[in-house]
Parts: C-alpha cells; sequence; structure tokens
C-alpha cells in the first residue's frame, strides 16, 4: 500500500513539474510574441526557448514557402552540437514524398526513435543527420499552411509523451498567430489591390474605418464571412458589435495620441461570442486622411487552453492538498509502527527499558550540535527508537545473563543488527533506516560488526547513533554490571575518538552532554574530569571495549 501511494504521488508530482513547465513555456512564448515587432527575432527567441526546455539537439521552422529548405534564421543548435552549414543544408532530403505527404495531410511528424519510421528511404536520409529521435509539427490555422515547426535529437533517444504533443501544439498556434499578425502588417506596404487579394487570403479580421463618422471604408472576407454581411459604407459598432451608438471601448482616441505606434489589446465579443487579438493603427488612406487600421486575429482556442490550464491547475492543487492529508495519516501510522516495535522490545527486555528512547534523544542532540538538516535528524531519531528491534530475536536468558557472556552467546547477540536490518527493510521509510540498524555497531578502524567496514563506508547516522548508543549503554545498569558514569561514558568514547567512533561526532557529543548537565554540578565535575584527562584514561584500570552490545 505505501509502495502504491509513493509511486502515484511520484508520478503526481512528475506530471505537476511537466505541466507548470509547460505553461511557464508557453507563458514565454506568448511574451516574446507580444514583446517582439521583428518576427525573425520572435521566431529566434522562441525556438532557443523551445530548444532549451525541451533539451533537444535542434529547433526549427521551415517557412512555408520552403518546405524543403531550412532557413538558417531559424534554426537553433544546442551548445556542445557540432552545427555544420552542410548538414543542415542537406537537412532538405529529408522532406521526401512520404514525408511531405504527411505535412501537407496536416499529420504530426512524432518519432522517439528514427527506426519506427515506416518508409525505409525517408529513415535512411535521416539517419546520415545522425538524429535518433524527431518531432515536426505543420503549422496550419484553417487550413492555411505557415510552415512547420520541428525538433530533432541527435545521438540518443527522447521520447515524446501526450503532453508534449498537447502544449507543443498549443505553442505552434501561438506561433502561427505570431506569424499570421507579422504578414499582415508587412502587407501594409503593397499596393490597394495588393492589399485586397492578400486581406481576403488571410484568416483574421481586416477592416478600415473613418475615425471621426466611424464608417467602413474597407472589409475583407474574413469579416464579411464571420458577421454574415457587406459592412462597406455601415457604422463599425453597428456592424461588428451591434450596438446604436460607439462602443466605450473603442481605441480610437488613443491610436490617435499614439499615431506612430500600433495600440494591440484583447477583446472577447459578446456579438460573436469570440475572443480576438486586436492590433489598431492609424494609416493613410489613399486619398491623404488618417483611418482607423484594424486587424482582428481570433484567439478563442488558445483562451480556452488557458482557462483549462486554470482548470487544471486548481485541480493539481486539490489533489495536493489530498496527498497532503494522506502523507499526514501515513506519518502518524509510521509513528505508532515505530512506538509500537519500540515498546514491544522494551517489554521483553526490562533492563533497555528507555535505552532507545535514550539513544534517540542523545543522538538527535548530537546531530542537531552538528547542524544536520531537519530532515535527517528526523530519520535519525526513527533509526534510534527501532536500532536495538532485532533483539527480539535473541533469548531473554542470553539478553538478562547476569555473568560474562560465552563467544557462542555473544556472536548470538552480534546477529541483532542483521535481524533489525531484515526486519525493518521492507518498510518504506524516506530515510535509510534499515542501513543505520546495520552499521550502528560498525567502527572507524573497521574493528566493528557485521562487516566490518570503515570511515566513510559508515552512514554519519550510524556513527552518531554508535556514540549515544554507547554512552546510554555504559551509564544505564546492566545485569552483568552496575552502571557506569557519564564522565566514564565520555572518557570511553574520548579514548577511542577517530579510532572506534567519529571524532566530530565525539566532539558534538561532549559539547552536548556538557550544556545538558550544566546544572548539575556534580554530573558536569565529572565529565570535566573525564575529558580533560582523557589522555591520561589508560591508567584506568578496566577493560573498557563492548558496553553497548
Amino acid at each position: 500500500m505505501h509502495t502504491h501511494l509513493a509511486v502515484e504521488k511520484r508520478n503526481l508530482i512528475n506530471s505537476l513539474k511537466n505541466r507548470l513547465i509547460y505553461e511557464q513555456l508557453l507563458n514565454k512564448v506568448s511574451l516574446i510574441t507580444l514583446e517582439d515587432s521583428d518576427i525573425d527575432d520572435c521566431i529566434n527567441k522562441s525556438l532557443q526557448v523551445l530548444g532549451e526546455t525541451l533539451l533537444v539537439s535542434r529547433a526549427y521552422l521551415l517557412e512555408p514557402y520552403q518546405e524543403t529548405n531550412i532557413n538558417n534564421n531559424f534554426v537553433w543548435v544546442s551548445p556542445g552540437i557540432v552545427h555544420e552549414k552542410n548538414n543542415l543544408h542537406d537537412m532538405s532530403e529529408c522532406f521526401t514524398p512520404w514525408l511531405l505527404n504527411q505535412v501537407e495531410n496536416n499529420k504530426i511528424i512524432c518519432f522517439s526513435d528514427i527506426e519506427d519510421i515506416p518508409d525505409e528511404i525517408t529513415k535512411k536520409i535521416i539517419l546520415n543527420q545522425r538524429i535518433k529521435s524527431l518531432f515536426i509539427i505543420p503549422l496550419f490555422v484553417k487550413n492555411i499552411y505557415y510552415g512547420c515547426l520541428g525538433f530533432d535529437v541527435w545521438g540518443n533517444y527522447r521520447e515524446w509523451l501526450e503532453v508534449d504533443v498537447n502544449f507543443l501544439q498549443s505553442i505552434a498556434r501561438i506561433l502561427c498567430s505570431a506569424i499570421a499578425n507579422d504578414m499582415a502588417k508587412k502587407s501594409m506596404n503593397f499596393e490597394r489591390i495588393q492589399y485586397c487579394t492578400m486581406f481576403d487570403n488571410i484568416n483574421a479580421g481586416i477592416y478600415v474605418s473613418d475615425i471621426e463618422n466611424y464608417k467602413i471604408l474597407y472589409a475583407n472576407k474574413f469579416i464579411k464571412d464571420i458577421y454574415g454581411r457587406e459592412p462597406i459604407g455601415e457604422l463599425c459598432y453597428k456592424v461588428l458589435h451591434n450596438k446604436d451608438y460607439p462602443c466605450i471601448f473603442c481605441t480610437n482616441q488613443i491610436i490617435k495620441e499614439t499615431k506612430d505606434k500600433p495600440y494591440i489589446w484583447e477583446h472577447y465579443n459578446t456579438f460573436v461570442n469570440k475572443y480576438f487579438e486586436i492590433t489598431n493603427k492609424i494609416i493613410r488612406w489613399r486619398d491623404g486622411r488618417d483611418v482607423r487600421f484594424e486587424y482582428m486575429c481570433e484567439m478563442s482556442k488558445y483562451k480556452q487552453v488557458q482557462t483549462e490550464l486554470l482548470m487544471e491547475k486548481e485541480a493539481i492543487k486539490s489533489l495536493e492538498a489530498k496527498l497532503k492529508k494522506t502523507n499526514e495519516k501515513l506519518q502518524i501510522l509510521s509513528q505508532s509502527t515505530i512506538t509500537a516495535l519500540s515498546e514491544l522490545l522494551e517489554q521483553k527486555d526490562s533492563y533497555t527499558a528507555s535505552h532507545q528512547t535514550n539513544v534517540a534523544n542523545l543522538s538527535c542532540a548530537i546531530a542537531k550540535e552538528m547542524k544536520l538538516p531537519e530532515e535527517q535528524i528526523k530519520g535519525i531519531k526513527v533509526a534510534a527508537l527501532l536500532h536495538d528491534i532485532g533483539k527480539i530475536a535473541i533469548p531473554l536468558d542470553i539478553l538478562n545473563k547476569p555473568r560474562n557472556l560465552t563467544d557462542n552467546e555473544f556472536n548470538l547477540i552480534k546477529e541483532h543488527v542483521q535481524n533489525g536490518f531484515e526486519v525493518i527493510k521492507t518498510l518504506e521509510f524516506s530515510w535509510p533506516i534499515a542501513k543505520i540498524i546495520l552499521q550502528h555497531h560498525e567502527r572507524m578502524n573497521g574493528s566493528g560488526y557485521p562487516n566490518g567496514l570503515r570511515n566513510n563506508e559508515i552512514l554519519i547516522e550510524a556513527k552518531i547513533l554508535a556514540v549515544a548508543d554507547t554512552i546510554d549503554a555504559m551509564s544505564s545498569h546492566r545485569p552483568y554490571r552496575p552502571a557506569r558514569g557519564l564522565g566514564e561514558a565520555m572518557a570511553e568514547v574520548l579514548k577511542h575518538s577517530n579510532v572506534l567512533y567519529d571524532s566530530e561526532v565525539v566532539k558534538a557529543c561532549l559539547s552536548v552532554l556538557m550544556k545538558e548537565n550544566k546544572k548539575n554540578k556534580v554530573i558536569t565535575q565529572e565529565i570535566f574530569q573525564y575529558a580533560s584527562n582523557h589522555s591520561e584514561i589508560n591508567k584506568i584500570n578496566k577493560n573498557i571495549v563492548c558496553y553497548n552490545i
């Protein structure tokens, strides 16, 4: 169950990340197309953003009037990729009859592995370009072809997911809109007949009106079709908005004040129930007067995508809230399990009652003194509470034996770390709890057990646990010996600092014990006495080596 929830959580997080990346990508490309008046710069900047975000080798835009050639102004190549002009020129060979047929039928060309291309001629040509994965979107708006937006990956393979296809289609529509808008602006430099012919073939509304009396002087076919009438000579607010008076949002006054600059704005037309991106500008009419030129690019689908994205974001927020509650429940369940296991061991072995709790408290204090991250300290606490769980499998008469253990009995007790590892490894934790338990009797010089690990082979959490375990074991009563003082326990770890125990952990432990026992002058004096004379510790007539089995 825990594994299933973890997988769902990872999948949701990955989905959220992908959607966030593409949403940001949509915004970036939209801003570029809105802010950059030069279409070449707009396309090149968009290709760079797309290429860097998608982590492809090359991004390019094929012009609609040159399907089989790449314009060098419209190619972005990833840094580190050898960019040879001939190689790019040879890309034209890839547009075989089969590939052109896909483009002309407005089909997305998507191959994570070029080997999957059914046409052998096309496959061979593309492989000669060192391309491993390919993605091409034909740029169509209402059956009008604006070119191809393409991406390829060299040297390795790229999996194109459904989310890639959906969002790249949205981005393609944005670029289509930008290209169409630029075509409209450039078309104003042609003669009147060329204006009319071209405007009638543009999939956007264009009309010209008198600024003073609002009469429409020219309208293209799009305007005639969408409003279902011949508008020339009629009032613009009557034809376009079905109003009997000038619109309160009319931009005539604005474009009078910004005569040399176009004014771009968005508008939802309630009469035809459509969103438009509108460009207004004053131009000189053929009789010499200043008139209003309007270019209306429909963006209803783009707005629909934005609305859907907002709805998906709200849905994601709801799922995140549910996940948070589920995680809280899992944390409560995990804590209950940890507490139950810890109490189960303490009920079996009365001599180690509160030992695991004491070790947990001291381990966390040492970790805080070492300024370890809070999340890592949480893992140390869990491992400490469970570090002796393997002793459940040890016979009680051996655990509570009042005399020295035989070699066989000691070897049996040493198995508790492996037993604990086997018990805990199947539980789902965010930290390496099972490994910490397995290593908490390993020592810096390799003399520990069960695997004789050394130095950096041992987890820092296990090093901390080893010191805390030794301190509490020595300062607590055991069946085979009376309790030692904190001073003598501290002397033990100081004596073997950087030999059995990590020196940084020992230093932090000494600091913690001195701070915690500051008010208890007897204990403080004892700790200070042993700590300050630890270089003379060999004079102590006792063999202190295994107090924390």
